[in-house]
């Protein structure tokens, strides 16, 4: 195990949920899923990068279920919309720690699977909490960004 990429990774999700919060993008519906619809985009950069075309072609097909989960996610409500964000920050921190039993993606850093899977399973707790904690409040979504109604 990598404790520094752990560490890291550690430190990063806290960074990025106080930013969230500084900023006030928890009070919006797309900045969480959002998030979570970059996540599998990395695993895309790491196998362009190692010219591994068949682990692109699986990374491709497995993301299809988290963007379809970000889908479901901002169609719903807050509750609902934050809960299935964590079910997928927890599901793909999973996936990070299982990733190299699944296939292998050559261009995978080694400390890949500490790193980000401390931030996707961080993140999903915290959202596990903020829709416990958060209003149930439906959102409207127009074409600069999304209101509370």
């Amino acid at each position: 195990m990598n404790v520094y990429a752990l560490s890291t990774g550690i430190i990063t999700a806290i960074l990025i949920i106080w930013h969230f919060k500084r900023r006030r993008l928890e009070k919006k519906q797309l900045p969480y899923p959002i998030l979570l619809a970059t996540f599998p985009v990395y695993y895309y950069v790491f196998a362009i990068y190692a010219s591994d075309f068949t682990a692109l072609y699986k990374e491709i097909g497995i993301s299809l279920i988290f963007v379809l989960l970000v889908y479901i996610a901002i169609k719903s409500n807050r509750k609902i919309s934050a809960s299935i964000v964590a079910f997928g920050c927890i599901a793909h921190g999973i996936y990070d720690i299982y990733h190299n039993t699944l296939f292998i993606n050559n261009g995978t850093p080694a400390w890949w699977a500490e790193f980000c899977g401390s931030i996707d399973i961080i993140l999903g707790v915290y959202l596990i909490y903020f829709a416990i904690t958060a209003p149930n409040r439906t959102f409207k979504l127009d074409h600069q960004k999304a209101t509370a109604i």
